[in-house]
């Protein structure tokens, strides 16, 4: 029976023989000694210490007890305290094979930040692949030019591929062996390396440098210049939102009562009550006003001396009511999206038709939309409008709304007669105001002898708001009998392109046009 005894390596537990402690012990303790007047000694043994963790954990099982020959085989791949000259000092570890387990370096890809310019993958590939960093920057940039998928690419493997930390991602990213003297050869390039970057910035910005002056001019040239644009595009956002907000200027191009309308006249028609629409102006001032003084905060930091506390507590609290401003918007939006939450329908038969052929008879005149007449304008002598005039952003007049384009849908016939049915759809927040709003669409329709007569477009009163409403004719025509309007037929209608592929429905468009699919 053996001891066994818990350790932590670096933050992880293993679970070794007492034989396996300590000879993993008396190896880290001769390292120790061996690496005493080494510069760095401290991260370099912390390297040293993660590289067992991961050799440990390739082939370590749960709750699997360490044994002492797989310490040994360790101290083989990272090599004894003897190989590096060391005296007075033994791993007792035996020599077999080292240099074959070295051989046998695996190379992992990681992002090389070292030498990055951004994030460092295009340094990364250029190691995994033993290429010219240069030549991998010019191939993100040629993906970029010609198929646009070289940027979400690096974004992609900078969120995905992790960065070389420790001396021992850097060098399995070239695949190197990792083993105590390449991990201690990393870690002096490494210091020589920022030793030098260190040196070189110090001697730029001396005092008494050439380019010291310079560099610092241009410097604050780039610094003033982002913050006059940051001001600039702060004051002319934060000017636009006021205006929009207090004065609300009738620029949109939307026809209400024969005029331009406001965001706050056409919000009234999208928006269920006065209530959610003084919540969407508060929670869109908030956001905005935020976000421009924001920007301001940022340029006026950059142009002149901003005391930092000061700073900080202006971008909180700036934060804060931004934040405050997307929680109502929020709570506007789910409040809008109930509304149109639920589906209403309603339909009927209009009438029945006798003939060989059903003629369609469109009108495009918003004379026509309305139940009274009169309370729109007339036109003298024969003249007629050709089309529907929300062919615009809307168009709303004398309290109802005006919406052009009718669907068609074809059906056969169980008997002789063409029928002819009208459904009426809207959405509501619940069954019984979709089906009310349904009800309250106005769709002008007349059966005679000499056809179907109908609007290319429909009405509703605006407090019922834009909920979707719609209006699908519905025609059931009898076998061998046809539709036909402006003297063609559009019913049974065969596509051109399909000659066997027969069309079952249509749409009018509020200009009149027709078309089937």
């Amino acid at each position: 029976m053996n001891k066994t005894i818990s350790i932590h390596i670096q933050g992880f537990a293993f679970l070794l023989e007492e034989q396996a402690y300590e000879l993993l012990h008396k190896y880290l303790n001769d390292l120790a000694t061996v690496l005493k007047h080494e510069l760095g000694k401290e991260e370099i043994l912390q390297d040293i210490e993660l590289r067992i963790v991961e050799l440990l954990q390739q082939k370590l099982v749960k709750d699997m007890v360490i044994q002492q020959d797989q310490i040994q085989r360790i101290i083989q791949l990272l090599g004894t305290p003897e190989d590096f000259g060391a005296e007075g000092v033994s791993s007792e570890v035996p020599k077999v094979e080292k240099m074959q387990a070295a051989s046998t370096a695996q190379k992992r890809f990681f992002r090389d930040t070292d030498s990055a310019i951004l994030g460092g993958v295009a340094s990364g590939v250029a190691a995994y692949f033993n290429l010219d960093v240069v030549l991998v920057r010019v191939g993100f940039v040629l993906f970029t030019m010609a198929f646009g998928s070289g940027i979400p690419l690096y974004l992609l493997l900078w969120i995905v591929t992790p960065r070389a930390k420790t001396a021992s991602d850097k060098l399995q990213m070239k695949g190197v062996p990792v083993n105590v003297e390449s991990i201690k050869s990393e870690f002096k390039e490494t210091a020589e390396r920022l030793e030098k970057k260190t040196k070189k910035w110090s001697d730029h910005l001396r005092p008494d440098a050439a380019v010291s002056k310079s560099t610092k001019r241009f410097l604050n040239f780039i610094l003033k210049t982002m913050g006059a644009v940051f001001v600039f595009w702060g004051f002319s956002s934060l000017i636009s939102v006021l205006f929009f907000l207090f004065i609300d200027p009738h620029w949109i191009p939307a026809q209400i009562n024969g005029e331009f309308t406001s965001l706050g006249e056409l919000g009234k028609l999208f928006f269920e009550t006065t209530q959610i629409l003084d919540f969407l102006y508060l929670g869109s001032g908030l956001l905005t006003i935020s976000i421009a003084l924001l920007s301001i905060a940022i340029g006026i930091r950059l142009l002149m001396q901003l005391n930092r506390g000061w700073f900080r507590a202006i971008l909180a609290f700036l934060s804060a009511s931004a934040i405050i401003g997307v929680i109502i918007l929020t709570i506007v939006t789910i409040s809008t999206i109930k509304s149109f939450a639920v589906d209403g329908s309603l339909s009927a038969e209009v009438g029945t038709y006798h003939g060989d052929s059903l003629q369609l008879n469109i009108d495009t005149d918003v004379q026509s939309l309305t139940s009274k007449p009169n309370r729109l304008q007339k036109y003298s002598g024969n003249f007629k409008p050709i089309q529907s005039p929300n062919q615009g952003l809307l168009f709303a007049e004398n309290g109802r709304i005006y919406n052009g384009g009718i669907a068609i849908e074809y059906t056969t016939s169980d008997d002789s007669l063409y029928h002819i049915g009208v459904e009426k759809k809207a959405n509501g927040s619940s069954y019984v105001k979709a089906n009310r709003r349904a009800s309250h669409i106005y769709f002008p329709l007349h059966l005679n002898a000499k056809g179907l007569n109908f609007s290319s477009g429909f009405s509703f009163p605006i407090k019922d708001r834009y909920r979707d409403q719609e209006v699908v004719l519905k025609i059931a025509v009898p076998k061998g009998r046809v539709v036909v309007h402006k003297n063609r037929i559009v019913y049974p209608y065969a596509s051109q392109d399909i000659s066997d592929q027969m069309h079952d429905h249509a749409f009018v468009y509020s200009n009149g046009n027709y078309s089937a699919w």
